[in-house]
């Protein structure tokens, strides 16, 4: 186990100073907005896949249920079926405009992306079952988290040790891409093992005393809520952990939440702040995709904008993360492997 490096007395960079940054940063290996230029231009013009005859089926399905129903229960009110079929109509529609490519940039570790509308005219292609879809869903994700693992990885790097080695990064991606998808399956399990015991619990309240059943559940909805947000805020970092303090998903969800309750005013500041910077941009984008040559600057222009925010946000969990004290020995300083007198590898090892 490496040591711990004491923190520099340096104050760390402000929330704006770290933004300024992040954009320097970015200039300095400026070939890196190249990836989220390309996987937009390939929403962009490039073919789109259709989820529209499954939930066609879906919805066929559902509004026979619905019919056999009010057949059966009677007296049930015409109005709250009428909604029921129009949701589902909705949902139908929706799905059958939305390309299902877009889920490569929709994950936690993805580039960032305008989400371009598909041109028309490019080549549909209809998914017609259940099991497809679920295919395509779960393979574009997967691949997805790997493209972005390799373009978060790059700017870690540059931002880690001042650099760029190709090949170091050709060996850790696929262990960045392992560590993001080991996370979203510990929550899963996590969820599966909270909330169905809580739901067969109200449940089973609701059939006995519906009056306390309802109370329950209106406590776990908000006690849920809260987690969610809490959820988010602490696990900011859960991501820049993974690609710059190079550890695994569970230790990067503790040094996230270390550095979020450390500096948990100036963190939200940050957040707020990323969040208001990239919508603001995405209303402009949005306003300049009417037409091709205002995509085109759209896709360029947040590649750049939003590449400088992701620097930021690594500049910000290292810098906040190389004051924390080890916590038993496991999270230390984050720095490069030569100011640490420390081949890259050994560093590696020593954060497992």
């Amino acid at each position: 186990m490496r040591p711990v490096t004491p923190a520099s007395n340096k104050a760390v960079p402000g929330v704006i100073e770290t933004l300024s940054a992040g954009f320097d940063q970015v200039n300095r290996v400026l070939w890196v907005v190249a990836l989220p230029v390309l996987v937009d231009l390939f929403l962009w013009l490039g073919p789109r896949l259709s989820s529209g005859p499954v939930f066609d089926e879906i919805g066929r399905w559902y509004n026979s249920m619905v019919d056999t129903y009010a057949s059966v229960a009677g007296g049930v009110d015409a109005g709250s079926l009428d909604q029921a079929r129009q949701a589902v109509s909705s949902l139908q529609a929706q799905a059958g405009q939305f390309n299902l490519l877009s889920l490569l940039v929709i994950n936690i570790a993805s580039v960032p992306s305008v989400l371009p509308p598909t041109r028309e005219g490019v080549p549909t292609f209809q998914i017609d079952t259940l099991g497809g879809l679920l295919g395509v869903v779960l393979l574009a994700e997967v691949v997805g988290i790997l493209i972005g693992c390799l373009y978060l990885g790059v700017l870690a790097q540059q931002v880690r040790d001042g650099r760029v080695v190709i090949a170091k990064l050709g060996r850790r991606v696929w262990f960045y891409w392992l560590s993001v998808i080991g996370f979203i399956l510990l929550v899963i399990g996590l969820t599966l093992v909270i909330s169905i015991p809580i739901g067969l619990a109200v449940g089973l309240v609701q059939l006995i005393a519906p009056g306390v059943g309802v109370v329950m559940l209106a406590l776990a909805s908000s006690a849920a809520y809260i987690a969610a947000i809490l959820f988010m805020i602490y696990l900011f970092f859960l991501v820049d952990a993974i690609v710059v303090s190079e550890v695994g998903p569970v230790r990067a969800a503790v040094s996230s939440a270390r550095v979020v309750a450390n500096n948990f005013w100036s963190t939200v500041g940050f957040i707020v702040l990323v969040y208001v910077i990239s919508l603001g941009m995405q209303v402009i984008w949005k306003a300049l995709g009417d037409n091709d040559a205002g995509m085109v600057v759209a896709i360029i222009g947040n590649a750049y904008i939003a590449s400088g925010l992701t620097a930021a946000s690594l500049l910000y969990y290292k810098t906040r993360v190389s004051r924390l004290p080890a916590a038993t020995g496991v999270l230390g300083r984050v720095g490069s492997p030569e100011s640490s007198g420390q081949n890259p590898e050994s560093r590696i090892e020593s954060h497992r």
